[in-house]
Formats: C-alpha cells, structure tokens, sequence
C-alpha cells in the first residue's frame, strides 16, 4: 500500500516516464560509444603491432641473417666436412667479419664438433637440450646461458643439414645477449616495457629487462607455448604481477622464433584518456544528467509551486488561514499563477459562504430554540390549566384521567425544554429524561401515602425527538402504570424496577413492579393501547410478562440516526 502511494507521488512517475523517454537514446548512446571504443582499440592494436614490427626490426634482421647464415653453410657442410682443414680459416673469418656472431660450427649426431670458428673440438653433449635438438631434425633456437667457447650468455640458430639426402647434424650460429640492439627511447615513451623473443617450445629466448623480469611481465592467462605465431595480432591481458598490459605477438617469418612486446596501457598511444572507466558509463551519465537536468526544471517551474499551493491548501483546511501568494515569485509559469488565483478566489468565496452559512445556521438555531421555548411554555400553561381543572374536579376517576393526561403533557414539556437548551444538535438526554419521569411519578405516589422502592439503572443515551418523544411517553404510561398497580402481599416491599441498558447494537428498556391485593379490576386498557404505539414509533419490540408477583414490560429498540425528511417537487 505505501509502494503504491509513493508512485502516485508526481516527481516519481515524471521520473519513470522520462526514464522510459531517454531509454532508447540511452540504448543507442551506449551501443555507439562501444562502437567506438571498440574501433579505437582496434586502432590502437594496429597501432601498437606496426610500433613493435618497428622496435623488433634490428632484432628481427640479426635472427634472420643468422638463419641465413646457418642455412649457407648447411649447404656447404659436406665439403667442410670432407676438408677439415678449411673449417677453421672460412668460419672463423666469417665470425670475424660479422662481430654479431661468437661461434659458428659444423655440429655432428655425435655432439663433438671438430669443424667450427675455433682451432679446439668442441664437445655439445653436455649442452642443455642436446638430444631433444639433434632428435627435431629441424631449424631451432635455443638458450645457452653460458657457452662453451666463450663462456658468456648466447642464443644459438640452428639449422639442420644433409649428405647424399640424410640428415647429417646441424649448423649452429651463436649469437651473444650483449650484441642485441637497444630499445629506442622513443619507443620506451611510447610505453615499450620490454620486447621478448621466445621459441616454439615457450622458451624465452631474449628480453631487454632480464629473464627473472620478463617472466613478471608474462601474460598471466596464456602460456607461450599455446600462443598462436601463424600472424602477428594483440591484446590485452594482466602480467603476473596484477597489472594490466597490452601485448603484441609478431612472429619472425621463416623462424621458429617469435617477438612478444609488452606495452603500458598509454592513453597518448590508445586513444582513451580513461582507460580505466568503461565506455559505457559515459551514456549512462549523460542520461542521468539529461534526467537531472528535467527533474530541476520540472521542479523549479512547476512540482514547488505546486508542493506550496498544496501546502496553503492543508493551511486553508486546518484553520481557515489564506496565504497570498507573493508578487516576486521567480519563474512563476502563467498557468500556476492562474491556478493560485482561482483557488485565492476559491477561498475566499468558501471564507463568504461560510460565514453566511454560520449566521443563517445561528438564527435558525436561536429560531428553533425560540420555537422549542415557546411550545414549552404552552404545554406547562396547558399543564397549569389541566392542574386547575384536577383541582376543581369531583369526581376521583376525573381528577385520575386528567392527571394521566397531565403527565402526558409534561413528559412533552420536559423534551421541548431539553431540545432548546441541548447544545448536541438537537438531540435529546433521553436517559436523564426517563430518569425525569420516573422520579416525578415516585413523587406523586410517595405524596399520596404509597410506601414505594424504586430502583433505577440507565445509562446514557441522546436520542433524537422521532425517536425521544414515544420514548419519553412510553416511559410516562409505563410508570403511572407502575406506579398505579404497585402492590405487595407486605406494603412495605412494594418495589418498582426501571432499566435502560444497551446490549450491543440496540437498547432494552425494562419496568419491573410487584403485585399484590391492591391491584385494581377497573382499568379501561388505554395505557396497553398507547405504549403498543410508541413502541410502534420506536421501531421496537414490546413484551409484557405478569404472573402473582411481578408484572414486567420489556421494550427492544435500535437508537437511530437522523433521517430527514424526503420532499416531494
């Protein structure tokens, strides 16, 4: 129920509907942006990968002409071979002529090289991975940290060679770590953190920052050895440290060696000066500022103008207080103005209208007050009559008759007087006048020498006069009955009972009085007849119960609301 409520609220469904109108251009903002950012890294791909052809060219070259080499002089292996002694003078002017080489050598099945660019044989089976490199018969690149001739860090190119059509060991190039070109500076600006060479077997071959921080800068989630060399490509992964990179793979044509550079992710070089924040989220926010922007406007024109009419309405309502609106009111739409003109129009028309209404309602109260007052008046002038006529009367069952009638009159009397002084909208204290009543009548008979106990339970009831009027002469023909008939077998426990009590949704009136030899034979039935017809009136239920000692009247009604008269044009 409350969710329901609060999307009644105005700024809520404005904010529903304007989320549902900026929606599809939100869709297309964001499809667009990724479009974007989507080419851009594609751009910044192709980018990187020329950049690293770029920085892998001198590299590149030195592999390349080593393999060349190694390939030469397979194809002259056979003739070295069968000449041992031009071995040494061909190949060791070779390496002195190229300084990017430390050793080339004619390497047999057997391991022990005897044809190479020094004057010793050379013995290759204690070198790692001898056997699985001679077991290949294929071109290889491989890692010897520390050289048998020269003692120091190389990698060497091998390719193998044949005689007579059977594979006969291979031609081995060396080529010092020291000899490997340096990274331009420029390249290094760029973001250029290091550029690895590595062979089919994911063994790295040469990096600028050593071994130990090259495998730091490794993609984290791709191993070497399953990285697709057929073309050059890139992307983006974290290295083993949790930062993230930017990787491009060229592999060295004719090779089995190919160049990974590892690149900072660099807004100059990619394009995106937030990297780090999707693309995304720029739509998204501009949406929401489009949304915000609405909102303020709709705010400032329109939901505070109305928060504060809606405001001087609760004032108007709970005390009748107008507040003018001020003159000054900035960005004040014509149509608001409009609307707090009419309802200060409104107002004040209500204002008018009730105040005539307070004092045509206050001379119609005074009026029937006045009219109450006066048939008061005359209903005790007609009592004060019927008092004289009782006085002069003769006859007992005269003066019985007209007192009867008497009590009728006062019991009207007694309700007009409580219509004019009530102050509950005409309604009438119908217990305190069943109260009334029954008092006057105990007095009466006491006055005439009866020994009588009343006992009296009522509670509070206001009734209206349909309903007050029977009430109160029901009542009235029920205690001069009571009080007629009282009697007891003891004079002196002659006891009249009255209860007035609710019982849920309707009322049970109860006269209760004992019976004795006093009972009277000469009654004419009048007061039965009269109270059967105020119960009529009533709308209730009348019983009576009577056996040797008790006589009992019990009477069931609803107290009803004011229904007024249906008219007929």
């Amino acid at each position: 129920m409350i969710g329901k409520q609060h999307f009644k609220r105005l700024n809520v469904q404005l904010v529903a509907f304007l989320l549902l109108a900026l929606l599809p251009l939100g869709s297309v903002a964001i499809y667009q942006t990724n479009r974007v950012a989507l080419t851009a890294d594609e751009n910044a791909n192709l980018a990187l990968l020329a950049l690293t052809e770029r920085a892998a060219r001198r590299e590149e070259a030195l592999i390349e002409r080593a393999v060349g080499a190694a390939r030469f002089f397979g194809l002259i292996a056979a003739d070295l071979l069968r000449e041992p002694g031009s071995c040494k003078p061909v190949l060791s002017r070779f390496v002195a002529a190229n300084p990017d080489y430390s050793f080339v050598g004619v390497i047999p099945p057997t391991g022990i090289v005897e044809c190479s660019s020094v004057n010793n044989a050379v013995d290759f089976r204690d070198m790692p991975n001898f056997e699985a490199t001679m077991s290949k018969q294929t071109p290889t690149i491989v890692v010897n940290r520390v050289a048998p001739t020269s003692g120091e860090s190389v990698f060497v190119v091998s390719e193998p060679f044949k005689v007579k059509g059977s594979f006969a060991g291979l031609v081995s190039v060396s080529i010092p770590h020291r000899n490997l070109p340096e990274t331009r500076e420029s390249l290094q600006n760029l973001g250029l953190i290091d550029l690895i060479t590595f062979n089919e077997d994911g063994l790295v071959l040469t990096t600028r920052e050593g071994v130990s921080a090259a495998a730091n800068e490794l993609p984290i989630d791709r191993d070497l050895r399953n990285l697709p060399t057929d073309r050059s490509r890139s992307f983006r992964s974290e290295n083993r440290d949790g930062v993230e990179r930017r990787y491009s793979v060229v592999p060295i044509a004719g090779t089995p060696a190919t160049i990974l550079a590892v690149w900072s992710l660099n807004p100059a070089l990619s394009g995106d000066e937030s990297d780090h924040i999707p693309a995304s989220i720029f739509p998204v926010l501009m949406m929401f500022s489009s949304l915000g922007v609405a909102m303020l406007a709709m705010h400032t024109l329109v939901l505070r103008h109305l928060q504060r009419i809606g405001r001087d309405m609760d004032k108007f309502a709970d005390d009748r207080t107008v507040q003018h609106y001020r003159e000054d009111i900035v960005l004040l739409p014509l149509e608001i103005e409009k609307l707090s003109d009419n309802f200060a129009r409104m107002s004040k028309e209500i204002l008018e209208d009730e105040a005539n209404l307070e004092s045509s309602l206050l001379e119609k109260e005074v009026l029937i007050k006045e009219i109450h007052h006066r048939v008061k008046n005359n209903l005790q002038l007609i009592s004060s009559v019927m008092n004289i006529q009782i006085r002069s009367a003769q006859h007992r069952e005269t003066k019985d008759v007209l007192r009867r009638l008497q009590d009728r009159v006062l019991s009207l009397a007694t309700i007009h007087r409580d219509l004019y002084q009530s102050q509950d909208g005409g309604l009438v204290d119908a217990a305190g006048l069943v109260r009334e009543i029954v008092d006057k009548s105990a007095e009466m008979a006491i006055s005439e020498g009866s020994r009588i106990t009343v006992d009296t339970e009522i509670d509070d009831l206001r009734l209206f006069p349909d309903q007050a009027v029977p009430l109160s002469m029901l009542v009235a023909e029920a205690a001069t009955n009571a009080m007629k008939y009282v009697g007891s077998d003891n004079d002196d426990h002659a006891s009249i009972e009255v209860r007035l009590r609710q019982s849920g949704a309707k009322w049970k009136l109860v006269f209760a009085n004992s019976i004795g030899d006093t009972v009277s034979t000469d009654s004419t039935g009048l007061g039965g007849t009269l109270m059967d017809a105020f119960a009529q009136q009533l709308g209730g239920e009348l019983e009576i119960h009577r056996d040797d000692q008790r006589y009992v009247m019990e009477l069931c009604f609803e107290a009803l609301e004011f229904e007024p008269e249906v008219r007929n044009y």
